[in-house]
């Protein structure tokens, strides 16, 4: 049998109640869609923070504002709470699950956020379970850092004014990184329970480099820490 799906299967139920998920059974009631929209006011710089329970995420830059966003979700779950504060020049986003997200067959979650490209952001992602598509690429990103819940992950990452860390950390699931082919990147990843594959880069001392990493210049340095599942390097076309 194998020893990554019996492990998956042991640690489900404690990885749902670590994230705030719940399954229903009865009627979730009628889906609803919300928008809001966020202006980035004097910040120089954002802190933003997602905690999203179960659902499906797909977040992108190119945002006319700091924060557009779509939420579609059943109303057993609730609208998500958006806040923004702004103390000086620094500015603080969160976008957060409504209590504990309700989860099932005929449950709606669905978030839809995109971010602008004027502000300088440290992005934390903390994901329940479900989808998530985080497309950081045109973000003007100065850290990011996502923790995993149950589920799969796609990040594809892209090029930037300075060095930029990054910090994944695994879940139960699968997670699929895109790397930049003309932007240096160097990745430290570990597996927990699973496997970890590269595409298109070089190994050097327990390292992974795509071709773009020069020493002494600006490169995303990430570290992927995994948990019970299957991690995917590779280099975008």
């Amino acid at each position: 049998m194998n020893h990554t799906a019996v492990w998956s299967a042991a640690l489900l139920p404690v990885l749902l109640a670590g994230t705030g998920c719940v399954v229903v059974e009865s009627d979730p009631g009628p889906v609803h869609t919300a928008r809001e929209s966020v202006e980035a006011g004097a910040a120089e710089n954002v802190s933003v923070n997602i905690r999203m329970g179960a659902g499906k995420l797909r977040l992108e830059g190119g945002g006319s504002k700091l924060l557009d966003a779509t939420f579609r979700y059943s109303e057993a779950v609730g609208r998500p709470v958006v806040r923004y504060d702004l103390t000086g020049f620094r500015g603080r986003l969160t976008v957060e699950s409504r209590g504990r997200t309700a989860m099932g067959g005929k449950i709606t979650n669905d978030w839809d956020l995109r971010l602008g490209s004027r502000v300088p952001v440290d992005l934390t992602a903390h994901l329940g379970a479900g989808e998530t598509e985080l497309d950081v690429s045109s973000i003007p990103l100065r850290s990011l850092e996502v923790h995993m819940g149950v589920g799969e992950l796609e990040l594809k990452t892209g090029k930037y004014a300075k060095d930029v860390n990054m910090q994944v950390h695994g879940g139960v699931g699968e997670a699929r990184i895109i790397l930049p082919k003309d932007f240096g990147a160097v990745v430290d990843a570990r597996g927990g329970i699973g496997s970890i594959n590269a595409r298109g880069l070089t190994k050097r001392d327990g390292r992974y480099y795509n071709s773009a990493y020069e020493e002494g210049k600006p490169a995303i340095h990430m570290a992927v820490r995994g948990g019970v599942g299957e991690i995917t390097l590779s280099v975008a076309n």
